[in-house]
């Protein structure tokens, strides 16, 4: 089967792809506070949605001392994906930051402002602060046909 057959071209319309830019993907990043941490488990990856802020030139987010999440963030690379879509129109963007996490020191936390510390959404207390340098970034946008 082949998929070069003319009918198949009917399925190749669609919106402009576009990569992003570091500039583009670091406002995208700051333009909203939820996004999807992945990381692996010794019974494979995990996708979790959580809230983070944007502090100069990192994501910070914050979790449990003794979740899941926490014991997989460090000495392992993790991924942190924010995204926003448009059924309707067929069209989004996406940026993917990708990259070795570390928990925030005391005197660090001591530094950030009440506005860049990161507010779960679910109860419970989330005593771990960590944050994920925007070192390795990519993002694409899909416009709309």
């Amino acid at each position: 089967m082949t998929f070069d057959s003319p009918g198949w071209s009917l399925l190749d319309r669609g919106g402009r792809l576009e990569t992003l830019d570091r500039e583009e993907c670091r406002r995208l990043l700051g333009s909203t506070n939820v996004g999807r941490l992945g990381y692996c488990t010794d019974f494979g990856p995990r996708i979790v949605p959580m809230n983070y802020t944007l502090v100069s030139e990192a994501l910070t987010f914050r979790t449990g001392i003794d979740t899941e999440a926490s014991h997989q963030l460090f000495d392992h690379p993790i991924a942190f994906e924010v995204d926003q879509v448009d059924e309707f129109l067929q069209a989004g963007w996406s940026v993917l930051v990708v990259g070795n996490a570390r928990p925030l020191d005391e005197e660090s936390l001591l530094l950030l402002d009440v506005g860049q510390s990161p507010r779960p959404w679910p109860e419970g207390r989330r005593a771990l602060v960590v944050q994920l340098p925007l070192t390795m970034m990519t993002g694409r946008r899909v416009h709309p046909s």
